[in-house]
C-alpha cells in the first residue's frame, strides 16, 4: 500500500496520456498557466525527467517564454549526452528493471526515442533562429542531422539485442504477430522511426537563405529521398541544382512550417503471455489506426484573397512513434514474459508464506500495477508540414487558413533572403510567429 501511495502520482500507477491532458488543454488559452511550468519542472526532476523536459520545452515555446524553452531543451540534450555516455544511467537501468520485474515497464527510466531527440534538437534550432542566434541555429540543425545519421545502426544493435535475450530466454516472438495489426497499419505509413523530412527542410531552407547551397542541396534531397512523391521538395531541388550554376532567384522566399494538432497517445490493450505456470493477460501499449487523426492542409492566401501555397505532410508523427514502438517490441515482450512469471511466483510464495490473504493482496498488486507503458512526448505534432512560395521585396499581408481557423500576418521579405513562419494549430487556437529573415553569407 505504500508503494501505491507513492506512486500515484507518475507514470508508475497513472497512466501518461492523463498526466498530458493538463498541459495540452492549456495551450488553448493565450494565457499561460504557471501550474502547469511548476508541475513539469517538479517532474522533470524524476526518473523520466527527460520526458517531461521535452514538454516543458515544448509548451513554453507555443506560450511564447522562449528562454523557457531554450533552457528545457539544452536540459534534455544535455540528458541525451548522459545517457549515450551510459555508465551513470545504466546503473540506474539495472535497479529499475529490477523493480519493473514486479511492477510495469513504467518503472524504468524513460529514454527519449530517436524521433523524440530529431525533434527537440529542430524546436531548439527555431528558438535560436527567434533570437536571431545564425550559430546557435546552426548547431541545432546539424545535431538534428546527426541523430538521423546515427539512429539506423543503433536500433538495428538494439533490435539484435532483444531477439537474442528472447533466444537466450526460450521466447517465441513469432507467436504474437497476430496480435498487433492495428499498429502494423501505423507503423507501415513510414520507412524507419527516425526518418523526419521536416527536419532535413528546415534544414535546407537555412542553408539555401545563407548561400551555403552544396548543404541545402544534400538536405533536400535527403528529405526527398523520405518522400519521393513530393513535388514541392523536386523543384527545391532544381531550384538549388541551378543556384549551383549561377541560376539564382531574385525574390525572396516565405517558407511556412506547418504543424497540426497533437499526435496520438499510445493505447493499451489485454496480451495473452504463455508462461511455464499457464497463460497470462498482462496490458500492452499499442496503437490503432482508427484512432488517427487525419492530415488536414494550411493554405497562404495575399491580401487580394489569391492563393500562394498550401502545405503538405513531410512527417507523419503519429507513424513515427507507432514505427518506434514496433522496433522496440522484440524487447519489450521478453521483459512481459519474464514479469508474468515473476508475479506468478510472488504470488505462489506469497500464499505459502501467508496463507490465502498473502496471495490475495498480491493478486490485487498484481491487477493494479498491470499498466502499459504508455509514455511518448504528446505535445509533439500529428503532422508536421511545410509550404514555401517567393514574393518580391517588402512587407507583405497574408492569411493563414486552417480547419479550425484562420490568422492574419505582416511579414517582411528580402531579396533572395528567407522568412519563415511558424505556425501550430492546437484544439481551439491557431499559434502563429514569424521568424526574422534569413540572408548573407554565415
Amino acid at each position: 500500500m505504500a508503494l501505491l501511495g507513492g506512486c500515484a502520482t507518475n507514470s508508475l500507477f497513472v497512466d501518461y496520456p492523463s498526466q498530458a491532458r493538463q498541459w495540452k488543454s492549456s495551450l488553448a488559452s493565450e494565457a499561460t498557466n504557471p501550474a502547469v511550468d511548476q508541475n513539469l519542472k517538479k517532474a522533470a526532476s524524476g526518473g523520466d525527467g527527460v520526458l517531461y523536459l521535452q514538454e516543458l520545452g515544448r509548451v513554453s515555446q507555443l506560450n511564447g517564454e522562449f528562454a523557457q524553452s531554450r533552457e528545457a531543451f539544452a536540459s534534455a540534450i544535455n540528458h541525451y549526452d548522459e545517457t549515450d555516455a551510459g555508465a551513470r544511467i545504466q546503473a540506474s537501468s539495472l535497479a529499475a528493471s529490477g523493480a519493473s520485474l514486479i511492477t510495469n515497464d513504467n518503472a524504468r527510466p524513460y529514454v527519449a526515442p530517436d524521433y523524440e531527440r530529431i525533434f527537440t534538437h529542430a524546436y531548439q534550432a527555431l528558438n535560436y533562429w527567434a533570437d536571431n542566434d545564425v550559430t546557435g541555429t546552426a548547431v541545432e540543425l546539424r545535431g538534428a542531422a546527426l541523430e538521423q545519421q546515427v539512429a539506423a545502426n543503433k536500433r538495428e544493435k538494439e533490435i539484435a539485442k532483444a531477439e537474442d535475450d528472447a533466444e537466450e530466454n526460450k521466447i517465441d516472438l513469432n507467436q504474437y504477430e497476430g496480435y498487433f495489426q492495428g499498429l502494423d497499419a501505423v507503423a507501415g505509413q513510414v520507412k524507419a522511426s527516425f526518418q523526419n523530412a521536416w527536419t532535413f527542410y528546415l534544414s535546407a531552407l537555412f542553408w539555401e537563405a545563407h548561400g551555403e547551397y552544396n548543404d541545402a542541396l544534400v538536405d533536400y534531397k535527403k528529405a526527398l529521398e523520405i518522400n519521393p512523391s513530393a513535388n514541392m521538395i523536386k523543384e527545391d531541388v532544381q531550384r538549388v541544382s541551378n543556384a549551383l550554376k549561377g541560376r539564382k532567384p531574385e525574390d525572396g522566399m516565405v517558407a511556412v512550417l506547418y504543424e497540426q494538432g497533437f499526435v496520438q497517445p499510445r493505447e493499451e490493450f489485454n496480451l495473452p503471455i504463455p508462461t511455464v505456470h499457464g497463460v497470462f493477460s498482462v496490458a500492452f501499449p499499442t496503437y490503432s489506426i482508427g484512432n488517427k487523426p487525419r492530415p488536414n492542409a494550411l493554405r497562404v492566401l495575399d491580401s487580394a484573397s489569391q492563393p500562394l501555397g498550401e502545405t503538405v505532410v513531410l512527417a507523419d508523427v503519429g507513424a513515427l512513434a507507432a514505427k518506434d514502438l514496433k522496433e522496440r517490441l522484440p524487447g519489450m515482450l521478453v521483459r512481459q514474459t519474464l514479469r508474468a512469471t515473476a508475479k506468478y511466483n510472488a504470488q505462489k510464495k506469497a500464499n505459502d508464506d501467508f496463507g490465502s490473504l498473502g496471495a490475495l493482496l498480491t493478486q490485487v498488486y498484481n491487477l493494479v500495477s498491470e499498466q502499459a507503458d504508455r509514455r511518448s512526448w504528446l505535445s509533439l505534432p500529428a503532422y508536421a508540414q511545410a509550404t514555401r512560395f517567393s514574393l518580391p521585396q517588402g512587407q507583405h499581408t497574408l492569411v493563414l487558413s486552417t480547419p479550425g481557423g484562420n490568422a492574419t500576418l505582416t511579414v517582411p521579405v528580402v531579396d533572395r533572403g528567407l522568412t519563415v513562419i511558424h505556425a501550430v494549430a492546437v484544439p481551439g487556437r491557431l499559434i502563429t510567429r514569424v521568424l526574422p529573415v534569413q540572408e548573407g553569407p554565415l
